[in-house]
This record gives structure tokens, C-alpha cells and sequence, in this order.
């Protein structure tokens, strides 16, 4: 399942405001985006040529040294009449501060507004608050422990087709610095999904982490682990994995290689949605402005079903005899996404950046009708005090 906002953590950098009055910072951003696109889904055979226009003010505040909000709409605007025009916000509120060996982290975000939903290859209209809770304490000159506690309240429309998803999830996590460059780690989630229509979920995940720096070239962090997830009387479980290695063989070129696979309730009733994604992107500064950038991959994305059968029983029974209730696992729908991103930016006037991109895709499905070729064009131009 997509969702519109993801946690900060931790707080931006402090950028010199555009104005202060007191303890508030004031930072405007805006962001135009002008783009074409060929095979944009308005729902699974439904694909057209549009011209999309983003336009998206926003503004960053600071408040004192330990909170910042900042709120960003955006007015979305199409060509073509098969596409509703929208309005899109998403409002991000942060704070911090410390207590001795300890760390303290708040965070709230809104975020509202119509974006392609992958199970279903039209816009969905969605609502998501996400309320998150840290802590975390040193433990010794190595040693340090974390935790989170995390609430998501998702609603999710399709045409006439409604869904809400009440997450609640605790992250507990150690992490030890073997030395300057290496560190291992232990981490854990237990959550419970409240979902209707359909049936709640519960899981729990276990990963081992490492970071490591050989050099000032090369960064890997990895993790790695299980998930089990439980619904209607059975369980599934999964491997999960995120990683990524970065290579800076110069200053002004950075190559990556990221790798990832997770699992999430699916818009789909009863079903969840296991997703594997291998990745790559190159970047490379030039000229002091400008600078390109290549990226790739490709990701399957599995749909699981779970179901509740009758198996009547057999043998030496005395019929009519009750029937026995079992939960099947199937797999009812395998997609397979390649993609590719082309830009080309520069900076303008110290605060200013200008790209023009393309981007491709292509998906081919176990469903034909969810099989999809779409390629897009367009111009960003971005300013931020």
C-alpha cells in the first residue's frame, strides 16, 4: 500500500531564516512542475496522454531550537478531462530536546490528496495522520538503545470502494559501535493492523543491522530479518531486508546500489502486499551548478490472499457433520515494475535549482489488465530560503 508521508528523523539542518520575529524563523519554499505523460492510469485499461502542472508554496518554521513545522499544499492540474484537478497538503510538525543521557523525539504529520495507488493502477484519494514517539539513551561510550511508539490512521478511496488501516507499532532497538567505521545493531517491531473492511492484522519483525565506512569512498548500512504476520487464525512469514552501499570515488561523483523488501496490508481485502525492489542511481556535478543524474531498478510486487475454506469432515462420521474451518495462503496476483529516471539540474541565483527529466516505466502483470507502459517529460524549477 502507498502512503503520502514518511517520518523525519532527525530534524533538518537550521537553514538563516527569510525573516525572524522572536523565537520564529520564517522559510518559504515553491516548487513548479510542468510534465507529460503518456499512459497515465485513470484505472486498470484506462490510460491517457495528459499534461500535469504542480504548483506547491509552502512554508518552514522554526520555532525556539526544539520545534519546526512546515506545511506545503499542492495544486495539481491536468489536461485532460479524464483526470479530476486536485489539491493535495501535507503538514509535517517536529520537535526535540535532551535530558541528560537521553534524547526525546515528537513528531506529527498530515498529509492529504490523490496519488496512483499500485493495487488498483488509478488515482486513490487518500487521508494519513502518523503520530511518532522516540527515545533514545547512551548506554556507555558503545552502546546506545532506542525506542518508538507509533500510531497511523490511513483511509484510503477508490470510486466507491472505501478502506481505513489503524496501525500501532513498537520499535524497540540496541546499537554498539565496534569502532569509529563499524556497528552492529538489533531492532524488533510489534504491531497490530485495525483494518475495514477486511480482517486485522498483527506482526512482528526481527533484524540484525550493520553500518560500516572502510574509507571515506565507501558507506554500507544493511539490515535484515523476518516477519510474521498473523490473520485469520494463521500466519505468513516472510525475509525483510533494506540496504544500500554508496561509492564516492571523487567529490563530485556518487554512485549507489540499494536493495529492499517489505511487507504491508494491501488495499485488497484479506491480502497483503510483499514488495522487492533492487536499485540503482549515479550522479555525477559538473561545472559547479549543474549536475546529472541516472537511477533505475526493478521491483515485484506479490499479492497474498488469505481465505477461509469448509472441509467437511471424512472417514467414520455420523453426517451431517459440522464442517472444519480452514485458512488458505495463495498467491493471487504477481506484478513486475521496471523503471528509469533521467535529469539533468543547476542551481540559479544561490537559492534556486532548475531540472528537466524523463522518467519510464514499465509493468507487466499476472492480471492483464493491470499491465501498464508510461513514460513522462517535464520541468522542475525550485526555490528555498
Amino acid at each position: 500500500m502507498s502512503t503520502l508521508a514518511s517520518r523525519r528523523w532527525p530534524p533538518p539542518a537550521r537553514r538563516p531564516p527569510a525573516f525572524q520575529s522572536g523565537l520564529w524563523d520564517f522559510h518559504p519554499h515553491l516548487l513548479y512542475r510542468f510534465i507529460y505523460g503518456d499512459g497515465i492510469p485513470a484505472g486498470p485499461t484506462n490510460h491517457f496522454k495528459t499534461i500535469i502542472q504542480e504548483i506547491s508554496p509552502g512554508l518552514l518554521l522554526n520555532v525556539g531550537d526544539h520545534w519546526t513545522l512546515d506545511y506545503t499544499p499542492t495544486v495539481r492540474l491536468y489536461s485532460s478531462k479524464q483526470f479530476p484537478n486536485s489539491t493535495d497538503e501535507l503538514a509535517v510538525l517536529s520537535g526535540n530536546t535532551t535530558y541528560q543521557d537521553w534524547g526525546f523525539g515528537l513528531s506529527q504529520t498530515y498529509a492529504a490528496g490523490s496519488s496512483p495507488l499500485v493495487e488498483t493502477e488509478s488515482l486513490a484519494d487518500q487521508v494519513n495522520y502518523l503520530t511518532t514517539l522516540q527515545a533514545s539513551r547512551q548506554l556507555g561510550s558503545q552502546l546506545s538503545a532506542q525506542l518508538s511508539l507509533s500510531q497511523s490512521l490511513q483511509s484510503t478511496s477508490v470510486g466507491n470502494i472505501d478502506q481505513e488501516v489503524e496501525q500501532w507499532t513498537l520499535n524497540p532497538a540496541l546499537n554498539y559501535q565496534v569502532s569509529s567505521q563499524f556497528g552492529i545493531g538489533l531492532q524488533g517491531s510489534f504491531g497490530y493492523d485495525a483494518i475495514s473492511p477486511g480482517s486485522d492484522m498483527t506482526f512482528e519483525q526481527a533484524q540484525g543491522t550493520m553500518s560500516w565506512q572502510p574509507g571515506e569512498k565507501l558507506t554500507l548500512n544493511a539490515s535484515a530479518g523476518l516477519e510474521v504476520r498473523q490473520l485469520l487464525g494463521t500466519q505468513i512469514i516472510n525475509p525483510i531486508y533494506n540496504g544500500a552501499i554508496t561509492y564516492r570515488p571523487w567529490k563530485e561523483t556518487a554512485a549507489s546500489l540499494g536493495a529492499s523488501r517489505t511487507v504491508s496490508p494491501s488495499f485488497y481485502q484479506d491480502d497483503v502486499l510483499v514488495s522487492s525492489t533492487i536499485s540503482a542511481t549515479l550522479r555525477q556535478e559538473f561545472l559547479q551548478h549543474y549536475n546529472v543524474e541516472v537511477s533505475g531498478g526493478y521491483t515485484t510486487s506479490t499479492f497474498v490472499g488469505f481465505a477461509t475454506v469448509e472441509a467437511f469432515n471424512q472417514g467414520n462420521q455420523i453426517y451431517p457433520a459440522p464442517p472444519l474451518v480452514m485458512t488458505t495462503i495463495q498467491q493471487n496476483r504477481a506484478d513486475i515494475s521496471r523503471f528509469l529516471r533521467v535529469s539533468l539540474g543547476s542551481t540559479f541565483l544561490q537559492r534556486g535549482t532548475v531540472s528537466v527529466f524523463y522518467s519510464y516505466n514499465d509493468t507487466t502483470s499476472g492480471l492483464a489488465a493491470f499491465s501498464l507502459t508510461s513514460t513522462q517529460v517535464g520541468i522542475e524549477l525550485g526555490w528555498r530560503y
